[in-house]
């Protein structure tokens, strides 16, 4: 079977999934503006550039290219990740079986703030044959909001490899005193960093063995900095810059708490993820996040923007090491119960098999 996929190469979520398949012993190609940035065997990139940086302006000469690769390719199916970007090529390509997947902003936001937008997204929608989302919310939200059967749309979550983000096995050798609390959200105005770091300064005034570890890229950075400065605790608060994936697992194994203070959201797999590595989490009661974490039983759950329980919810964790380990020990049985990678990905190819054999057939 040829796969042809249009996703963004740098997103670790893309390359994951064309790796899989490329292991899987199919033809695997991949459209992108943006390239991988590493060779995956078995995968043949095809970076679609453009002179233009405004993503409306390069898309037709972008789309005719695309265009043109499909046609070259014959694939068996096209499958593009993110809806208002890549997934607006499909309509246009009149190809046949295709699949979108829904990863958040793509639904969540980008069609409330833009007419436009939202009437390509629901071009897109209707164009394909099954749409894949990473939360039941987002599921929700394109039957209601979009009219779309829901036969037609199906909830698939992030998966999480549990071997490779496992619980470190005894963080009793760390040998420290301190309380190590983690983000790597990033610094954009969804993730509200602004409330963690204020709900951190709340906790830290009660316990002075609170460190802060925030780590990834973004827009409000030098914004976060400044307020860090502003609060007088930046010898408590570390910035670490954006790392290899391979990085990630030890991150998660080296800290005692996981905190997200985002506004929206739809699966955050940095949660997953630390779930899986037997972290207890911090997280606000939005979007899909409700769908992995039981309040109390499987991690803490937060109104957005309120630092005081960003505090409360910090000082209740960093009190009761026994409380942590409840709370991680739940996560991490959540995940292998629903959130394997392996097995959610043989039932998409099982999916993709399906598809092609009732298209073959007709």
């Amino acid at each position: 079977m040829i796969l042809c996929f249009i996703a963004d190469g740098r997103s670790i979520h893309t390359r994951r999934w064309v790796e899989f398949f490329a292991q899987r012993g199919y033809t695997v190609h991949l459209i992108t503006y943006d390239p991988m940035g590493i060779v995956i065997e078995g995968v043949i990139e095809h970076v679609i550039t453009s002179r233009w940086k405004n993503l409306y302006l390069s898309f037709l000469p972008r789309h005719l290219a695309i265009k043109k690769l499909v046609n070259d390719i014959r694939p068996d199916l096209i499958h593009a990740h993110f809806i208002a970007k890549y997934g607006f090529h499909l309509p246009s390509l009149l190809f046949k079986p295709a699949i979108v997947s829904a990863w958040g902003d793509d639904i969540l936001i980008l069609p409330k703030n833009n007419l436009f937008i939202w009437y390509y997204t629901k071009k897109v929608l209707d164009s394909v044959d099954l749409i894949y989302t990473v939360s039941q919310d987002i599921k929700n939200r394109i039957i209601d909001d979009f009219r779309i059967p829901k036969e037609k749309v199906k909830y698939f979550p992030f998966g999480i490899d549990t071997s490779l983000f496992s619980p470190a096995l005894d963080k009793k050798q760390l040998n420290r005193t301190s309380v190590e609390i983690f983000s790597n959200r990033g610094f954009f105005p969804v993730y509200d960093s602004e409330t963690l770091v204020r709900g951190f300064a709340l906790a830290y005034q009660n316990d002075r063995r609170l460190h802060l570890i925030l780590k990834g890229e973004g827009a409000e950075e030098q914004k976060i900095r400044n307020l860090v400065v502003s609060l007088g605790i930046s010898d408590k608060v570390t910035f670490r810059e954006k790392t290899d994936y391979r990085d990630v697992p030890n991150d998660y194994r080296n800290v005692d708490i996981f905190i997200t203070t985002s506004l929206s959201d739809g699966t955050p797999v940095s949660i997953l993820e630390a779930m899986s590595s037997g972290l207890p989490c911090i997280a606000t009661n939005v979007g899909g996040i409700p769908e992995w974490i039981d309040h109390q039983n499987t991690g803490i759950l937060i109104p957005p923007r309120s630092p005081e329980m960003v505090a409360d919810a910090i000082l209740n964790l960093a009190n009761d090491p026994a409380l942590r380990n409840k709370l991680g020990s739940a996560a991490r049985a959540v995940i292998i119960a629903r959130g394997e990678w392996t097995k959610l990905m043989v039932q998409v190819e099982k999916d993709y098999e399906d598809l092609v054999n009732t298209y073959r057939e007709k």
